[in-house]
């Protein structure tokens, strides 16, 4: 594909940054998990007033019908700005996209607009104990009653879950029916006493994910998302975008915290060290080869469609990449970065959790071989 930019491409990177210019995001709070979460939810807010909040998604839902290469831009001037996620990433990136390919008219009317403003939070109820990123082996089961369907089950690694309002939710319906097809896939009111919340302690300190215990939780039939029985399907447009959506922000943050590792390195004079020239240069090296996969899977949606299987290996990539900088970051920089309140303190604790979330990197490589190499299955 070609890279060069069109004018109207570049006519919009240059409207970004006169904004991002007007309005800077500031410092996101670093100490307190709730004031960072107050800071990243009002950051959302200026980006839906300012009509940035869901570039991606149609003019007719409130985005700007942005082209899959203007979209590209954006995450990438997001992370040059170094702003923040907005706090309702999982709504706008997951839940948005995902209602507006399978929702009804009626779904979307109520729940795009509040994803925009971050007047309603979103989470993801896929994980669970026992099947962790094998959505086919979910066990939480759905049984209709009525015009409603009540939930019991269980629910892990759900990031956000104590701040949001609905939540992704895919449950068994069908028992009996093969283990991808037995799915349906639910929007779930939180706020019921039914679904109780449980902390995740991180070792960083933040409880930034949650276990979710459903005891006949209810839902409306009418928030079924899909057909019943179609939640394996519908699901799928949801992980492809996870996997494959955060790209280009993640790629550009990479390399701006690898260009402040460099600028580190010259100021205690490492960079002279040939071995610590080679670990810098390496993560150059996979810090460039992160980003040009991001535009390969652009390329990939241009000629199909959509997200395919190689935004597995971009996530497995920059997982792996991120917590190898910030451990090559103690080595340059001494026992300084394990002080608290150092930033590289805080990146190589949470960086444990790079190969977790968004897919394990064993599943994600399993997808690889199978899915993009082609390798047969043991």
């Amino acid at each position: 594909m070609d890279l060069t930019f069109s004018e109207e491409e570049i006519e919009f990177r240059d409207e970004l940054r006169d904004w991002l210019g007007s309005n800077p995001p500031g410092e996101e709070p670093r100490s307190d998990q709730d004031a960072a979460f107050a800071f990243r939810k009002e950051w959302q807010n200026s980006l839906f007033e300012g009509g940035w909040a869901a570039v991606h998604w149609p003019r007719e839902y409130g985005g700007r019908d942005a082209s899959l290469m203007q979209s590209a831009i954006f995450f990438e001037e997001m992370g040059r700005a170094n702003a923040p996620l907005p706090a309702n990433g999982l709504g706008l990136i997951l839940a948005g996209p995902t209602i507006i390919a399978w929702g009804s008219d009626q779904q979307k009317d109520r729940f795009l607009l509040p994803i925009l403003s971050a007047e309603e939070i979103w989470c993801q109820g896929f994980s669970e104990p026992e099947a962790g990123s094998d959505l086919a082996a979910v066990k939480t089961k759905a049984v209709q009653d009525g015009d409603e369907w009540v939930v019991t089950g269980q629910k892990v690694w759900t990031s956000v879950a104590q701040y949001s309002k609905w939540c992704m939710l895919v449950a068994r319906t069908d028992p009996e029916a093969a283990k991808h097809k037995g799915l349906s896939y639910f929007l779930m009111d939180m706020e019921q006493e039914a679904v109780q919340i449980r902390p995740l302690v991180q070792i960083t300190g933040e409880a930034e994910f949650n276990e979710l215990f459903l005891e006949e939780a209810r839902i409306p039939a009418d928030n079924m998302l899909g057909g019943e029985g179609d939640g394996w399907n519908v699901a799928l447009t949801t992980l492809m975008n996870e996997r494959s959506g955060l790209g280009f922000f993640l790629q550009t943050q990479l390399r701006r915290a690898l260009d402040r590792l460099v600028e580190d390195a010259k100021e205690n004079g490492q960079i002279d060290d040939p071995v610590v020239a080679q670990a810098l240069g390496e993560m150059h090296v996979r810090t460039e080869t992160l980003r040009l996969l991001a535009y390969r899977g652009l390329s990939i949606i241009e000629q199909h469609g959509q997200p395919g299987p190689e935004g597995s290996l971009t996530k497995w990539l920059w997982s792996e990449t991120n917590q190898m900088l910030s451990q090559l970051a103690v080595g340059i920089r001494g026992a300084k970065s394990l002080t608290e309140g150092d930033p590289w303190a805080y990146d190589l604790l949470r960086s444990r959790g790079n190969s977790i979330e968004g897919g394990t990197t064993e599943i994600l490589k399993n997808i690889v071989a199978e899915r993009v190499l082609g390798l047969p299955r043991k």
